[in-house]
């Protein structure tokens, strides 16, 4: 008789073969991930080529790393207050519709940054409102895309479509950059908008094409929304190992990834190699973060090996991050940076990870959002504060500072992992003696 139970998620996949076959499949044989994943690797290099634009065009207008980090900031500070209540709609719309068209309006909102630049009309009040816009469509995304990925693939790819998406990001993160700088430096900043709005396109008609295998809460329509949003944060709180992961990748998030959105600010004022140098700087934090995916690809499906590796990536930050405070010279600075990019893509990546083998899938877009609120929210609010101290101080002390407080912040970690070994070990000899 068999014992394999049929998938909920997968209903069309009647004739999947036994589990040991399944499990010599390649993830590279399945059509909808390949598709998602050319999709999302056109998309985000827009993203990154935008995200470098926005960035050089704030200090160019203002040369303050106040509003560089708080422009920065609003790209992803709608993610900490709205990102919750996205997260119960995604667990209850359509996911394929709802992706589309916030697809379609951050291309819109691309267009609009192309058009006021060739205009010569931008100004830091036009760029914070349409960052903002951008923002809240970005944080409303956030849960929708990390809802798609578990339901356009098999269940037991899952944790291997999340690094190989991830790896996929950080590609663009490497390349992106580094196009941007070219693409601003010879056609500007409404050049490098235009081409992230296009970008937006073939996602567009990836998510139209792909299959979508949707299993919700029979009552996730019913219940209010606060309601369900409660349902969600008590489940994430009274479960020892998403409360640890969230609270981890908030924190490095906050003094960590917050930042590496000051990264103009090192290109220029601290090692005066303008849009150029920001783009390399940018790219070797991506060798870091492309790197950091590949290993995730290659760790098993257990949430706590990926618990382990967020530990591991903190510290590795905390060293690049210190580092970076105390480089004297450029292109050390750029080795620093790759060594950040790798611990905190750790983190990032493996929090995720852990998260997604561990949630219950009728919570998934709830706690995931709360995933994407701390990481996101916490980015965004760490670029405005250290943004803000480094204005009134040196930025190099800053990054010494964001070391220190990573460092703290993985041993914590290491001791809470060894707490929980040593529990596990006393109450071992109880469990036998009762059976």
């Amino acid at each position: 008789m068999s014992t394999t139970a049929p998938d909920p998620q997968t209903p069309k996949r009647s004739e999947n073969p036994a589990p040991s076959q399944e499990k010599a499949r390649s993830i590279f044989s399945d059509r909808n991930f390949i598709l998602f994943l050319v999709g999302q690797c056109i998309t985000t290099q827009g993203l990154w080529i935008q995200k470098i634009a926005m960035s050089w065009l704030a200090w160019s207008l203002t040369g303050s790393a106040f509003w560089t980090g708080l422009i920065a900031a609003l790209n992803f500070a709608p993610a900490f207050f709205l990102g919750p209540i996205f997260g119960v709609m995604a667990d209850r719309v359509d996911l394929r519709r709802t992706a589309m068209l916030l697809n379609l309006g951050q291309a819109t909102v691309s267009f609009v940054l192309m058009g006021l630049s060739y205009a010569g009309m931008m100004t830091l009040p036009w760029m914070i409102i349409l960052a903002a816009s951008m923002g809240i469509l970005g944080s409303a995304m956030t849960p929708i895309r990390l809802s798609l990925v578990p339901v356009i693939v098999p269940r037991e790819f899952m944790s291997r479509a999340v690094a190989y998406a991830a790896m996929n990001f950080n590609i663009s993160r490497l390349v992106g950059p580094a196009v941007g700088g070219v693409v601003i430096a010879t056609w500007g900043t409404g050049a490098a908008f235009m081409l992230n709005a296009i970008s937006y396109l073939p996602m567009v008609f990836v998510i139209s094409v792909v299959t979508i295998h949707q299993d919700r809460a029979p009552d996730a329509k019913s219940r209010r929304i606060l309601a369900a949003l409660v349902d969600g944060a008590s489940y994430a709180i009274h479960h020892p190992m998403i409360r640890s992961v969230l609270a981890l990748s908030c924190f490095v998030s906050l003094v960590g990834t917050g930042m590496i959105e000051l990264m103009p600010v090192f290109a220029e004022a601290v090692y005066e190699r303008g849009v150029t140098g920001l783009g390399m700087m940018a790219s070797a934090g991506g060798i870091g973060a492309v790197a950091s995916t590949f290993m995730l690809s290659r760790v098993k499906s257990n949430a706590a090996d990926f618990q382990r590796i967020t530990i591991v990536g903190a510290f590795a930050a905390a060293i690049g991050m210190f580092g970076l405070g105390w480089s004297p010279w450029y292109e050390l600075a750029v080795g620093l940076i790759a060594l950040t990019g790798f611990g905190l893509t750790a983190v990032g990546v493996g929090s995720q990870t852990a998260l997604q083998l561990t949630v219950d899938n009728k919570l998934r877009g709830r706690v995931m959002s709360f995933w994407s609120a701390t990481s996101f929210g916490g980015m965004a609010l760490g670029g405005t504060m250290l943004g803000a101290i480094s204005e009134a101080g040196n930025i190099q002390y800053t990054a010494r500072g964001s070391g220190i407080l990573i460092l703290c912040a993985a041993c914590a970690g290491l001791w809470r992992l060894y707490r929980i070994g040593a529990s596990g070990r006393r109450s071992a000899p109880s469990s036998d003696a009762v059976q």
